[in-house]
């Protein structure tokens, strides 16, 4: 599926009162339009350089410290896997899906079959047709669902794997097989490192990863928070589906700005440093913010797979 890759750019438009101008204006903003790939590459910087200094500390009190920015940064990862699906984390188709790629194997996810499964999500967003359905479906009504999130990382990769698989066309099969060995090279990784470098995956990995699974719950739980669920498979418009959670700057930017769901359901090309811009430019946006969700969460319970309303 081929899907643009056209970046929001300020509105800028030729002067009136001379040709001659029009010229380099134009040009301005052919360029302005471009797309970059400077934010993504910083992103993975950060997130190497951290990693390296975990590896390279030996105070636990400064492990600990550092495990906190790299469970965000960990989270960052899945929106980077995600808009790799969309092909909008960079700019060349291989090496996006190549990223893609590694970074889904971090949450035990094939990238093929995570891209079909979430490509027909977009397709039946909150209808009959939508693969996301038996997920929240064997919800827990309980509360207590948040304390298990960790393990809920797992159960997830083990669903999309399951319900994802068939959706992958023959043309892909080549490579769901190939990141289907890669998922298992890396875990024979994370299993050495745990003999040679245990430090390493306690402190960068594990811990991170639990640690992001408990924040990130929330932001999973509002995507398509109380949204009823229709019997028939109709288009809908992804601002009525949809919601957007407002992190704080630095937190926003270390996660990717994967909380901005609403922006990224109405142009799936949006790449993420330009979804806060595009929130802010949307007239009819209403983000919430973490704790105001947390608190409508609370009161309500765990999104659940509800029949639309008779």
């Amino acid at each position: 599926m081929t899907l643009s890759h056209n970046a929001a750019c300020p509105d800028v438009r030729p002067p009136q009162d001379g040709v001659a101008m029009a010229a380099p204006v134009a040009a301005a903003a052919a360029s302005a339009r471009q797309p970059t790939d400077l934010p993504s590459l910083a992103f993975l910087a950060l997130l190497a350089l951290n990693t390296c200094a975990i590896g390279l500390a030996r105070s636990p009190w400064t492990c600990a410290l550092l495990a906190l920015p790299q469970a965000l940064l960990l989270g960052g990862c899945q929106e980077a896997k995600h808009q790799c699906v969309h092909r909008a984390f960079l700019r060349h188709a291989g090496l996006n899906d190549a990223a893609g790629t590694v970074l889904a194997a971090l949450a035990g996810l094939n990238f093929t079959v995570y891209r079909f499964f979430h490509l027909q999500h977009h397709r039946h967003t909150c209808d009959a047709a939508d693969p996301e359905g038996a997920l929240y479906g064997r919800s827990w009504r309980s509360r207590v669902i948040w304390l298990l999130a960790p393990l809920e990382v797992p159960w997830v990769a083990f669903h999309i794997l399951r319900a994802g698989w068939s959706l992958v066309p023959p043309g892909r099969r080549a490579r769901r097989a190939l990141d289907a060995a890669w998922c298992l090279a890396f875990g024979a990784l994370v299993l050495l490192g745990v003999r040679a470098a245990p430090h390493l995956v306690l402190w960068a990995y594990a811990i991170p990863a639990a640690l992001n699974a408990w924040f990130d719950f929330p932001l999973t739980q509002a995507e398509h928070y109380g949204v009823p669920v229709i019997a028939g498979e109709r288009r809908r418009d992804p601002a009525e589906v949809t919601l957007d959670i407002l992190l704080p700057p630095a937190l926003g930017w270390l996660h990717l700005h994967r909380s901005l769901h609403r922006v990224h359901h109405r142009d799936p090309a949006t790449r993420w440093y330009e979804a806060p811009r595009r929130l802010r430019r949307d007239p009819g946006a209403a983000p919430m913010t973490y704790l105001g969700f947390v608190r409508r969460w609370w009161a309500e319970g765990p999104r659940l797979w509800l029949p639309e309303a008779r």
